[in-house]
Order: C-alpha cells, then sequence, then structure tokens
C-alpha cells in the first residue's frame, strides 16, 4: 500500500465544478464520484482512478452501498461535498431541506464511517446578506439571508460545525464560479445580450450598472481544494474559507469590458432605472409563463440592482497561502471567453445552454424525474382505464384498438407531455396534435374521444404529482407544466378537426408521418426520439419495458 494514492470522495461529481475538479486532479488522487447522472452524461472520460458511482445522497441506502463499495476499492481519505440543490425561483422547495441539509447530514455519517481526514464542504456567499455601502464580507460573516437557499446553507454550515468535534471540517464559502467557457447562468444572460447585436437591448444595463459581485475561475478554485487537502494536517479542526477575487466586479465595468474584446471599440451604455428594469422583469416572467420558457431573470432580481456583494479574503489568503491568479481575474478572462464566443459559437452556446437547463430549471428537470419514474405504472393505468366497460361510450374507437398500439399511443401522449416539461418547450405540441388528429379523423374517432385521452392523460399525471410529499401545495406549478400542455394538445385537436370537416382529408396539407403511426414498433421509435430529446438519459429504465 505505499504507492496508494489518497482517496477523494467527490459528490456532486457531475455538475460544473464537480466536472472540472474531478477531470483536473484524476492523476493524482483516486476519486469515488457521487452523482445522479452518468459518467458519460456528464462528459468525463473515463480513467483507472475514477469510480463512478450513481447514487442519490438523500437515500440512506444508497449511500450505504457507497460506503461498501470505497471501503473495498481501498478508501476515502477525504470527502469534498459539492453536491446542492438551488435554482431560481426563490420559491421554497422540499429539495432544499432533503439535500442541503439531510444529505449533508448523510454525508457527514459516511465520512466518519470511513474515517476521513477532512470534510470539505462548498456553501456560497450568495447566502449572505448584501453588505452596507464600503463594507465586505469576510471569513466571519454570518449566512443571513432569508430565502430557501440560504437558509438551507445555514442548516448545513451549522450542522458540519457539531460534526468538526469528530473530525476536521472546513467550509468554503464560493464566490461566482466560471470558466473560459463562461459556464455561469447569470454572467452567461449578461454576455448573451450585450453582445447580441441588438440595436437597444445590447446596450441596455440594469440602473446605474454598479452590481457587483466576486468571482473565481474554476481552475483557481481546483486549487483552493487541492491546497486544503494538500496541508490539511497543519489546518485546524474547523474553519471557513472564501474562494473568491478580492472586492467585487460590477456589471458596468464587464459591460465595457466585454463590449471592447467582442466589437472591438467602446460601446456606451444604456442606462435603464430600476424601475424600469422591475416592469422589465415581470414582462419577461409574463411572457415565458404564456409560452413555457421562462427566463433565468426573475422580478425578485430587481431588488439587487446597484447593490454591491463585496468581500475581504485576506484571511483565507493568509491561512491557505493561496491566492487567485491575477490572469483568471474576470475581467482579463473575459478575453477569452469573447473569443470563445467568437470562434466557437455553437459549442459555448451548447455548453452554456445545458448548464442553464440543469441550474436554472431544476423545478421542471424533478417533475420530468418524477414522470419517468411513474412513466410505466401511469400507462398501464390509463390502458385499465380506457378500456373499462362503462367507457365503452367515451372510448369507443381506442377500445377496439390493437391493446399494444393502445399503450404505446397513450405513452407517446405521456412522454409528449414530459419532454415538453424537460425542455420547457411547446413547440413541438402542435405538429403532433395536427398529425393524431388527422390520423383518427380518417380512423373515423370523433374528436372528443381524441380530447379525452389527452385530458385523461393529463389529469392522470397531474394527480400523481401532487401526491408526492414535494408537490402536495404546488397545484398551480403543476398545472402550468401538465394541464396547460396538454390544453394546448387539446385546442390544437380541435382545430385540426374543424380544417378536416371543412376541407376533405385529401387536400389537407400531406404529413409524411401519418403512415409510420399504425404500429407499436414505430410507436416506440418515436418515443425514444422524444426521450433523446430530453438530456437524461433513460435506458436503464427502458430495459425492462420494451
Amino acid at each position: 500500500m505505499k504507492n496508494r494514492l489518497p482517496g477523494i470522495l467527490v459528490t456532486g461529481a457531475s455538475g460544473f465544478i464537480g466536472r472540472h475538479f474531478v477531470i483536473a486532479v484524476s492523476g493524482k488522487y483516486r476519486l469515488f464520484c457521487i452523482a445522479r447522472r452518468s459518467q458519460k452524461e456528464a462528459g468525463i472520460p473515463h480513467h483507472k482512478n475514477i469510480h463512478w458511482l450513481q447514487a442519490d445522497i438523500t437515500e440512506w441506502k444508497n449511500l450505504l452501498k457507497v460506503l461498501e463499495y470505497t471501503q473495498e476499492h481501498g478508501g476515502a481519505d477525504y470527502v469534498l461535498h459539492l453536491a446542492g440543490y438551488y435554482d431560481f425561483t426563490l420559491k421554497d422547495n422540499p429539495a432544499y431541506e432533503e439535500t442541503n441539509v439531510t444529505g449533508t447530514r448523510y454525508l457527514l455519517e459516511l465520512s466518519k464511517m470511513l474515517d476521513v481526514k477532512r470534510f470539505i464542504f462548498s456553501s456560497s456567499l450568495a447566502a449572505c446578506k448584501f453588505p452596507p455601502f464600503g463594507r465586505a464580507l469576510t471569513e466571519k460573516s454570518p449566512l443571513d439571508a432569508n430565502y430557501p437557499y440560504a437558509r438551507s446553507k445555514r442548516k448545513g454550515e451549522e450542522i458540519i460545525k457539531a460534526y468538526s468535534d469528530t473530525f476536521p471540517c472546513t467550509i468554503v464559502r464560493l464566490a461566482a464560479v466560471y470558466s473560459d467557457w463562461c459556464e455561469y447562468p447569470i454572467l452567461y444572460m449578461l454576455l448573451k445580450t450585450w453582445l447580441s447585436g441588438n440595436k437597444f437591448r445590447s446596450k441596455m444595463l440594469a440602473g446605474r450598472g454598479e452590481s457587483a459581485v466576486p468571482y473565481i475561475h474554476i481552475r483557481d478554485l481546483n486549487k483552493l481544494f487541492l491546497r486544503i487537502i494538500e496541508i490539511s494536517d497543519t489546518l485546524p479542526k474547523f474553519a471557513i474559507y472564501i474562494a473568491g477575487s478580492q472586492g467585487s466586479t460590477s456589471n458596468i465595468d464587464l459591460f465595457q469590458t466585454a463590449t471592447r474584446y467582442y466589437y472591438g471599440h467602446d460601446v456606451k451604455p444604456l442606462k435603464v432605472p430600476k424601475a424600469l428594469s422591475y416592469c422589465g422583469l415581470i414582462m419577461m416572467a409574463f411572457l415565458g409563463w404564456l409560452t413555457g420558457n421562462e427566463p433565468l431573470e426573475k422580478p425578485w432580481m430587481a431588488e439587487y440592482i446597484d447593490k454591491k456583494l463585496t468581500i475581504d479574503a485576506s484571511v483565507t489568503f493568509r491561512a491557505l497561502n493561496w491566492t487567485p491568479t491575477p490572469r483568471y481575474h474576470i475581467l482579463r478572462r473575459l478575453l477569452f471567453i469573447t473569443e470563445k464566443m467568437t470562434i466557437h459559437p455553437k459549442n459555448f452556446e451548447f455548453r452554456n445552454e445545458l448548464l442553464l437547463e440543469r441550474v436554472a430549471y431544476r423545478a421542471s428537470t424533478e417533475i420530468y424525474n418524477i414522470l419517468m419514474e411513474l412513466r410505466e405504472s401511469l400507462v398501464n393505468q390509463l390502458v385499465e382505464e380506457v378500456m373499462k366497460p362503462e367507457y365503452d361510450q367515451r372510448f369507443p374507437n381506442y377500445q377496439k384498438m390493437n391493446p399494444d398500439v393502445l399503450k404505446w399511443y397513450i405513452t407517446l401522449n405521456y412522454q409528449l407531455v414530459s419532454a415538453t416539461v424537460r425542455n420547457r418547450n411547446r413547440a413541438m405540441i402542435p405538429n403532433y396534435a395536427q398529425v393524431i388528429a388527422y390520423r383518427r379523423f380518417v380512423e373515423g374517432f370523433e374528436a372528443r374521444e381524441v380530447k379525452d385521452l389527452m385530458l385523461l392523460t393529463g389529469k392522470t399525471m397531474e394527480a400523481s404529482l401532487l401526491e408526492k410529499s414535494g408537490f402536495k401545495n404546488s397545484k398551480q406549478r403543476v398545472d402550468d407544466y401538465i394541464i396547460l400542455t396538454s390544453q394546448l394538445a387539446i385546442d390544437e385537436f380541435e382545430d385540426t378537426y374543424e380544417i378536416l370537416k371543412t376541407y376533405p382529408p385529401e387536400q389537407f396539407a400531406a404529413i409524411d408521418t401519418v403512415e409510420s403511426l399504425s404500429n407499436s414498433d414505430d410507436l416506440k421509435r418515436i418515443v425514444l426520439q422524444l426521450e433523446d430529446i430530453c438530456s437524461d438519459s433513460l435506458s436503464h429504465q427502458l430495459s425492462g419495458i420494451f
């Protein structure tokens, strides 16, 4: 065991920070990576030192399996806890307590059983209130912001401090973490707006442009984590450090630097008063609600216009003998970011939009994952419901359909609604509804029967979601995701039927895919294509269905 590499158990390994850390250190450490997604989905190359464990940290039985596997493969010396739940809705969600509090407690228990040398926890400066003008946050500042994410992080830190009597624990409060591809959602949305070329919108700055937060490059953050591990034996049993560059960087500085790099000349900003900015955020939120494609920007963000989240991390710098690298400062690194945006626009957009999907839209992702878990049972339930003798007048033609084909038509309806939830985009609904309406019309179905099946599907999905503990008080949200989508399809059915009754089917626009919807094998293929639209692979779930 003389040549045994130190072992690190990393949670949240498939996330932005976790992925970069794992790739950066895989040559020097044995890594036990805990994530909900697969290593392939996370985009992490296979390496002999990487042990990938798909598990949910909120499930103790899962962590017991992680414990057993880790012990069998040499054990772990350190735990780097990066996993956490957050979104931009500012609404309470059971996942905050389950993941950020209960999950952290479980991991601390796991760490005790592994007899680790140190537990490192990624907290956030965003959980602190903005300091008064002219003041800065320090390592001693409390996590005193009063919104769900902040409260959950505060509870997590309190639990960790208590466990530090048993084994060494370190808390690292993160600034805004970014890479040369950006990959920080709020910064990406700002750059996307400022560098869009739009005559007016690209020049807009909220308030005086003085909104400011501290940043840290992902490479500097990796160095900080490694520094803590390398000098762990010399560090106190409990301490809080700050990962960020001194001070803060304002939006107007970001704007002036980014636009100069991108356009090659200075651009004069158009400063929008705070009141007007607030109205604009409300309008964006409303349009997002109408289209089912909610923006990252939320009305609550107006409260922070022209406020500065300034930090003084000098205690951290001295304690760890570590400082952020000057060339990785956000204003210098914007040159690299804008270059990648210019030279590799598709790759740049893909990386950031994918991250937006995972970070900003956690509610929809959570709903989608639950719907996938329930799919087989709910589809079977719907088939049984449709085939009930008392529904011979409601679903006369569906009851005559081949049972296997009926099952896959229902699965198709179900998966279509689920896909719109996951991708927050209902654009595929009208085309689908037209195809189905045309097919059903030719086969002699009345519009009512087609509409009733879609409505029954939506209501069944909604009822099952509302039975889940996390959604019992979220009927409006579930309605927005499920029932509004079903209603959109129903309205499209009606519109298409009206056209078909006015014009003979042969005069209706040709739909090439109609004939491909006549057997269960082709229906399965379409369902799989809908799943491919979503970023999360479901092959392990589908293997038992097909």
